[in-house]
């Protein structure tokens, strides 16, 4: 089995970031040697910060599936397409930052957006609460380009053609509209279960989120688990497969969801 989580109003809260309500069923998924994998739009600076946070040793993947990274303390040998990236073995599925950059300056001037690596730390801060470290980790993107989307609805579905047109894709998260290349958490998912598989005969995945950005991720997950948010609605699957829905939002939710599917399986 192996659990792979969205970060922001899912494992962390919406607003203050924190994970505490999960940290206890964290340690659980510990003890019973459960990878807990990130599937976040967040970048790796982020991520390993987060990780040794929580005291965690497990690969995650970044920026709405875009790269994987395989702790080398975890895994001897590099997986399929691994390179080594200091101390860990990446895959890398997306495109450069500095690609993606170049794509999107012939389109950028027709549309009303803000990218955040156009922001002020002050900026980034102010619209998302982070502090000014987490702001600067948040803004070291190396695949994806977010977005702050200012204009209509209409044009939206104009630019995400454009997009289209220069092999580009959006996904949209809690807070921003990220651009990327031909990737999603739901590629990453079945990637990174693929190498699992290589050691064990059966290999469970539990997926959870709570954004349109965790779609691909939940319909490819063997138990997709939504998680209730505070600023938006659920988002909707099409999917076979049972669908285990939170009662409460955030980490609180999340908890009380591990620890419900890891008494039925």
């Amino acid at each position: 089995m192996i659990v792979l989580t969205d970060l922001d109003g899912t494992l962390l809260d919406h607003y203050n970031y924190s994970a505490e309500p999960a940290l206890a069923t964290i340690r659980k998924l510990q003890r019973h040697r459960i990878p807990l994998i990130f599937n976040t739009s967040k970048t790796l600076a982020e991520c390993e910060a987060l990780s040794e946070k929580l005291g965690l040793s497990d690969p995650f993947i970044v920026e709405n599936g875009s790269a994987t990274y395989y702790p080398k303390r975890r895994f001897r040998t590099a997986p399929a397409g691994g390179t080594s990236y200091g101390a860990y073995w990446q895959v890398i599925a997306g495109l450069s930052y500095e690609d993606i950059r170049e794509r999107l300056a012939d389109i950028k001037p027709d549309y009303r957006m803000v990218a955040l690596s156009d922001c002020s730390l002050g900026d980034i801060c102010a619209s998302t609460g982070l502090s000014m470290t987490a702001a600067r980790r948040a803004q070291n993107r190396q695949f994806s380009e977010p977005l702050i989307w200012q204009d209509s609805d209409d044009a939206l579905q104009r630019f995400r053609q454009a997009l289209a047109d220069k092999g580009l894709s959006t996904l949209r998260g809690g807070r921003f509209l990220h651009v990327l290349g031909d990737t999603d958490k739901g590629k990453a998912l079945t990637a990174i279960k693929a190498v699992y598989s290589q050691t064990s005969a059966t290999v469970v995945a539990i997926a959870l989120g709570d954004g349109d950005n965790d779609i691909a991720m939940l319909q490819a997950a063997d138990y997709p688990v939504l998680i209730r948010s505070p600023a938006h609605a659920l988002p909707e699957l099409v999917t076979t497969r049972p669908v285990t829905i939170s009662d409460q939002t955030g980490p609180a939710g999340w908890a009380d969801s591990i620890k419900g599917l890891l008494k039925k399986l």
